[in-house]
């Protein structure tokens, strides 16, 4: 099938058919730099996500594996208290999967790949229907922040 747009829904087949929706449908800013996520102990490529209510932080867990990770600097902002977790929610698909392919896009304050990420977006591939939407984005607010694209 290759990226499509099927309706107002994004489909794909694989990895690359998720990097490629960045530039085809671009969030709040343009991607300079897109990533495909993957686990640092198994290199598996298929998650379980969760987000907050804000959907500016996200947590992704491996299914090969069960490692559980913060994406970029999600951990300074996951809720912490009992109250606020409560508004944490899991990441579904519409067709009710909750396993997906992830990637983050970066957009830098200036074009070049070694400046400060001014935002970041993270979209998602059902690996049940292929449907590709975005799930996370938010500003990133501090510097230095490069290292985020090491983080994903």
């Amino acid at each position: 099938m290759a990226l499509k747009k099927l309706d107002e829904q994004w489909a794909g087949d694989n990895l690359e058919d998720l990097v490629a929706y960045f530039g085809a449908d671009p969030h709040e800013y343009l991607a300079h730099q897109v990533v495909a996520a993957r686990c640092g102990r198994c290199t598996g490529q298929v998650f379980i996500l969760e987000t907050d209510e804000s959907s500016t932080c996200v947590r992704r867990t491996c299914i090969s594996c069960d490692q559980a990770v913060y994406m970029l600097d999600s951990e300074e902002y996951w809720p912490t208290t009992e109250e606020d977790a409560e508004a944490t929610y899991f990441v579904e698909c519409t067709c009710g999967s909750d396993e997906f392919e992830t990637a983050v896009g970066f957009t830098f304050y200036d074009e070049a790949p070694t400046s400060d990420i001014r935002w970041v977006s993270i979209a998602v591939r059902c690996t049940a229907d292929g449907l590709i939407g975005y799930c996370a984005s938010w500003k990133i607010g501090y510097g230095p922040s490069h290292h985020l694209v090491d983080a994903v």
